[in-house]
């Protein structure tokens, strides 16, 4: 793929464009990450062209998933181009200076983090980020999101039917998958979940505040399926035994007062009661996708064992 496609993308909109280092490539050739000056300003680019052929180690070459990552690109855009600009300070995302699409191709142009003093968050951040992550989703309890995934997240149920048949026949996961999916779709309390908030998509400045960015699958869902997938991304086994209550404790009470500011009507209290609940099924949902995919994967420890145990005890009646 020739990688100056984006060039005609930016041309209209810059007059002057000069381009720096490549950063990274995207995911499996559909496009990648460039430092450039735009206008005399440090800006990064995310360039995005999805190819006809996915090469992955894990994933059989279907139009399904092609479709899937398509379809992914399309909605961080919308959520780039209508949705992040009106996000509150304390669930701020990188800040998008231009959505541009065309066809196929797109390019999402942000001011460089780096040059405004964040770099990657680390563990250090852990609870600035679950503070977010609770702004983030009191902010869009039960508010509409056109354009966006219907359920957020990568794994969820619907959109990975091959990892589905993988599974084994007889097995407890399996057979559960589609009243776990229920329980997480069924909850009274939806709102716009990141979908991929594990702590490489997180930016931190010395004074702690957090940008999230990568929002290919965000959509509607459960707070705690983000709080989840977010801790698997950051704290082993030894740790989650240790820790993941009080953490999910703390995202709770954030929850509770970002609720008062933006939804001073709705029950704070209800919502952490049902989200509480689901916190197993969040679990063993990701645990049916990984059981599929990769069952080797280090995710699969004991905490996530505990979770789906006990999810599996108290709904075998």
């Amino acid at each position: 793929m020739a990688m100056s496609f984006y060039l005609s993308l930016l041309t209209p909109h810059f007059q002057r464009i000069a381009i720096g280092e490549t950063l990274t490539s995207l995911w499996s050739g559909c496009g990648q990450i460039v430092k450039c000056q735009l206008d005399e300003q440090a800006c990064v680019i995310k360039a995005i062209k999805v190819p006809d052929h996915i090469n992955h180690p894990k994933i059989k070459q279907s139009s399904f998933a092609l479709t899937r990552k398509r379809d992914s690109y399309h909605v961080e855009y919308t959520f780039y181009k209508q949705f992040s600009h009106k996000l509150p300070k304390q669930a701020a995302a990188i800040e998008c200076i231009k959505a541009i699409n065309k066809g196929d191709e797109y390019a999402l142009v942000f001011k460089d983090f780096s040059k405004l003093g964040y770099t990657q968050a680390t563990t250090e951040n852990i609870k600035a980020i679950l503070k977010w992550l609770a702004h983030f989703h009191a902010f869009h309890l039960n508010t509409k999101f056109d354009g966006l995934w219907p359920q957020g997240s990568y794994w969820h149920l619907d959109t990975r039917p091959d990892e589905f048949n993988n599974l084994p026949e007889k097995s407890d996961i399996k057979q559960a998958a589609t009243q776990l999916n229920n329980a997480l779709k069924q909850c009274d309390y939806q709102t716009l979940i990141h979908g991929d908030a594990k702590l490489a998509n997180f930016a931190a400045n010395s004074q702690g505040h957090i940008r999230g960015y990568d929002f290919q699958y965000v959509g509607a869902g459960v707070g705690v399926v983000d709080v989840m997938y977010f801790m698997t991304s950051c704290l082993d086994d030894s740790d989650l035994h240790k820790h993941a209550q009080t953490y999910l404790d703390y995202y709770f009470s954030q929850l509770k007062h970002a609720l008062s500011d933006y939804q001073p009507h709705i029950n704070a209290d209800d919502v952490v009661t049902q989200w509480a609940k689901l916190w197993p099924v969040a679990w063993a949902d990701f645990y049916r996708f990984l059981l599929g995919w990769s069952p080797e994967h280090k995710k699969v420890n004991g905490y996530m064992h505990a979770q789906v145990n006990n999810w599996l005890a108290s709904n075998n009646s």
